[in-house]
């Protein structure tokens, strides 16, 4: 199947700056793509996207959720519209979002369920957590954005990057395309065995978190540390949890002894070989609970200390009042009396 063809059943859905800048490359590869976002700023910098949409009455969010929900609800129909008519093929679509945003983390998990209720088709989240740099607003947004995605039951593979894996965050975006792209392609089979396309797609519709690697052929057995280690993921966690494993070999023979040891036992295993490069697919992971709990614990601690410093900031400048104008006042003041009338005296002796 040509590139055209396929690239047509995968769409993608960028909001928000982290969302605008990680569906470029996926554009300029032939895919189909809207982004939108609530500043006009944001969008002018993705200089050729074909299809941008700005939010009516938005002038950005400033990682305010409920400035991004309310904006959300504006321009529901006209998101929805935009979708359906410039990615009328699409059988799955990618929706891109930060998690520590404001355009982003307010609309994902509202937009996954909306879309693929109202379209009918696969939905995946692709999202990235902070890095431990950040701030307080950052760690909160990520925890309010995973209570909602983790009450979703529609949606498929949840892709979560983490900008502490990298210097660069940009990078991490350039890395995730070579990925899904080497994923999607599905390059591979012989008399061996083959991948095929329904099976990519039955990994993209699993549910939970999901793990691309993509290897040269010269470094199949690396395989295990490039999903666990030097990776561009959160952190898995160690509970064996996982429902299909999908793997496109350079070789014909292929053993997934050790893959099943690190990561457990599958429901499936989809296996296909003599491809151009090492790609192997573990999706249907638990959520990071680890990752995300330590998150969390990030946020409670900075509220602590802000609160700390606001209430300190309300403190009186001195201790004790002082009055320096009089200080050198040689003469008392006069005190000041308050007239009254005979009566008032005359009240004093009844």
């Amino acid at each position: 199947m040509y590139r055209k063809e396929y690239a047509n059943f995968y769409g993608f859905l960028g909001i928000g700056q982290f969302g605008n800048n990680a569906t470029r490359k996926f554009e300029e590869a032939g895919y189909p793509c809207v982004i939108a976002n609530s500043s006009v700023e944001d969008l002018s910098t993705i200089k050729n996207a074909k299809n941008k949409l700005h939010f009516k009455n938005g002038s950005g969010c400033h990682k305010n959720r409920k400035k991004s929900k309310a904006l959300l609800k504006e321009n529901l129909e006209v998101l929805i519209d935009e979708v359906r008519s410039k990615m009328p093929a699409i059988t799955t679509l990618f929706i891109f979002a930060s998690s520590a945003g404001g355009t982003g983390s307010g609309m994902l998990a509202a937009v996954a369920k909306i879309l693929s209720k109202t379209l009918e088709i696969n939905i995946c989240i692709v999202t990235v957590l902070p890095s431990k740099s950040e701030n307080f607003q950052s760690y909160a947004n990520t925890i309010e954005l995973f209570q909602e995605i983790e009450k979703l039951d529609c949606i498929g593979a949840t892709f979560i990057l983490d900008n502490s894996k990298h210097r660069d965050k940009l990078k991490i975006n350039d890395i995730f395309f070579t990925h899904l792209d080497a994923l999607l392609a599905n390059e591979n089979g012989s008399d061996y065995g083959c991948l095929d396309r329904s099976e990519i797609d039955q990994l993209l519709r699993t549910s939970g978190m999901a793990l691309i690697s993509k290897l040269g052929k010269d470094n199949s057995d690396k395989i295990i540390s490039s999903l666990t280690d030097g990776n561009i993921y959160a952190p898995i966690e160690q509970n064996k949890v996982v429902k299909y494993i999908g793997l496109m070999s350079c070789n014909v023979q292929v053993e997934m002894d050790e893959i099943y040891s690190q990561f457990g036992m599958p429901i499936d295993s989809y296996i296909g070989t003599q491809s151009p490069a090492n790609v192997c697919a573990i999706m249907g992971l638990t959520l990071p609970r680890t990752r995300l709990n330590e998150i969390k614990m990030m946020a409670q601690t900075n509220v602590e200390i802000i609160k700390k410093n606001m209430e300190s900031a309300n403190e009186s400048l001195f201790e004790d009042s002082v009055d320096f104008i009089g200080a050198f006042d040689s003469v008392p003041q006069k005190k000041v009396e308050t007239k009254v009338s005979s009566l008032d005296i005359l009240g004093e002796f009844l």
